[in-house]
């Protein structure tokens, strides 16, 4: 008679299979463990895996391009934190249409290099168009500084 016979197997477990096993085991997991300590102590990576944005030290110009000219920003990095904006253009039309827009600015950078966010300064309320400008001018700047190595 045709078929596929399957010869039953017995599998024995000795003491020496079993104390085997255990020590491939233990390797397993304490190699995990070690894994995981080294991977999350790297410079940059969380306790998830995720890695942080830095920025790196430098003096960096970002520029926005607006309708009437554009505005630049220097942003000056020490210590991978935000040490200095300046504004080193700006078109004179936004100045001249809108007296109180330099205390406006000065609050925005401010508030930048306080909290070392931009967002932060965006938040603030109403944002204008001028300083959607200046903060898109700075975020350019930070860009650059996170894209050199």
């Amino acid at each position: 008679m045709g078929g596929i016979f399957i010869k039953p197997r017995i599998i024995l477990l000795t003491k020496k299979n079993l104390i085997i096993y255990a020590v491939l085991f233990i390797v397993l997991v304490v190699g995990l463990v070690l894994l995981f300590t080294l991977r999350s102590n790297e410079a940059g990576l969380a306790a998830s895996g995720y890695t942080y944005l830095k920025y790196n030290d430098g003096v960096y110009v970002g520029v926005e391009k607006t309708e009437s000219g554009d505005v630049k920003a220097e942003v000056t990095i020490k210590n991978s934190k935000i040490k200095d904006i300046k504004l080193i253009e700006m078109p004179p039309d936004y100045i001249s249409n809108n007296p109180n827009i330099k205390d406006e600015i000065s609050d925005v950078i401010y508030t930048i290099i306080k909290k070392q966010d931009v967002t932060a300064a965006s938040d603030t309320g109403t944002v204008s168009y001028v300083l959607s400008k200046v903060i898109k001018a700075v975020r350019n700047a930070l860009n650059e500084s996170m894209l050199i190595q």
